[in-house]
């Protein structure tokens, strides 16, 4: 390899670099890197439903529902005290409001005085969702329709809710139209 290969080598790899980086710390700022996963809450929670990113809902909110396994939304969902602390720890570290500010800090907006325990029942959540019943022409939308996240939004399990970054049909690009296409 001769020096001016090297060169050229070396000046196209240090840009790329450098622009990888600045990537990087753009959404390291931007809070697209705080989803922490937890083996045992994927395991324990994940096993019935959708384990949730714990930054959507408040460390309150955390507390009640874990507070609540045995009757958990109409389900008996009881943990031995030692998976259920680690969990609640792993929760609380995580929960929304506790991390730097990022894209779902808007959800903290206009939150009651006393949580909602389920997140499709917080004010950001339901503007957020408000054009999915006119999207797919339904008259209302039962609870637990918006629960499995991952039916809509592709990265759900990586904690990226992004709406462009939705299953194609769904999102911006079909707003304004009656139905998905």
């Amino acid at each position: 390899m001769t020096l001016v290969q090297k060169i050229t080598g070396w000046g196209l790899f240090i840009p790329i670099l450098i622009f990888a980086l600045y990537g990087i710390v753009q959404e390291v700022q931007a809070g697209n890197f705080r989803y922490v996963r937890n083996q045992t809450y994927v395991e324990e929670c994940g096993a019935c439903h959708f384990a949730y990113p714990p930054q959507l809902l408040p460390a309150e909110t955390w507390t009640i529902v874990m507070s609540e396994l045995d009757d958990h939304f109409g389900e008996n969902a009881e943990l031995d005290v030692e998976t259920s602390t680690e969990i609640v720890q792993y929760l609380h570290a995580h929960a929304l409001g506790v991390a730097a500010p990022s894209r779902m800090s808007k959800m903290m907006r206009n939150i009651p005085d006393e949580p909602p325990l389920r997140i499709t029942e917080f004010p950001a959540f339901k503007d957020a969702h408000a054009v999915v019943k006119e999207q797919l022409e339904l008259s209302s939308i039962e609870t637990g329709f918006l629960s499995p996240c991952a039916d809509c939004h592709r990265l759900a399990n990586s904690g990226i809710f992004d709406k462009e970054l939705l299953h194609p049909g769904y999102g911006p690009a079909s707003w304004g139209s009656s139905k998905p296409e």
